[in-house]
C-alpha cells in the first residue's frame, strides 16, 4: 500500500511542478482568457523542489513495487501478501506518475520549441 501512497504522491508534485506552465498554456489554446492565472507562476521557483520529491517518491514507489520483491523472494516465504488488485493499482499509479513526471520535466522546452524564445 506504500507504493500507492508514494506512486500519488509522486504524481501531486509532478502537477504542482507542472502548473506553472501547463495552465495558462491550455487555457490560451482553449482561447480562454483569465488574468487570474498569473498566480500559478508563484510556484515556478519551487518547480525543481517539485520535481526532485516526485522523482524520489516515484523512485521509492519502483523500488518497493519491482526490487523489494524480488529481493524478498529470495528470503525466507511471507504469508502477508498483498492482493492481486493493490499490485496492479500500485504499479499503475507509479507508472502514471512517472510519465506525467517526466512530461512536467520537458513540458517548458517543448513550449520554448513551439512558440519560439
Amino acid at each position: 500500500m506504500r507504493e500507492v501512497i508514494s506512486g500519488l504522491f509522486g504524481t501531486i508534485a509532478s502537477l504542482l511542478a507542472a502548473s506553472c506552465c501547463i495552465g495558462p498554456t491550455l487555457f490560451v489554446v482553449f482561447g480562454v482568457s483569465a488574468g487570474g492565472l498569473g498566480y500559478l507562476t508563484v510556484l515556478e521557483p519551487y518547480r525543481p523542489f517539485f520535481l526532485l520529491i516526485g522523482y524520489i517518491a516515484v523512485a521509492y514507489s519502483f523500488y518497493k513495487i519491482y526490487l523489494k520483491n524480488r529481493i524478498k523472494k529470495s528470503g525466507p516465504e511471507c504469508a502477508c501478501e498483498e492482493p492481486y488488485w493493490i499490485r496492479k493499482l500500485s504499479k499503475g499509479v507509479t507508472w502514471t506518475a512517472l510519465f506525467l513526471l517526466i512530461f512536467a520535466t520537458i513540458y517548458p522546452y517543448i513550449l520554448i520549441k513551439i512558440y519560439g524564445g
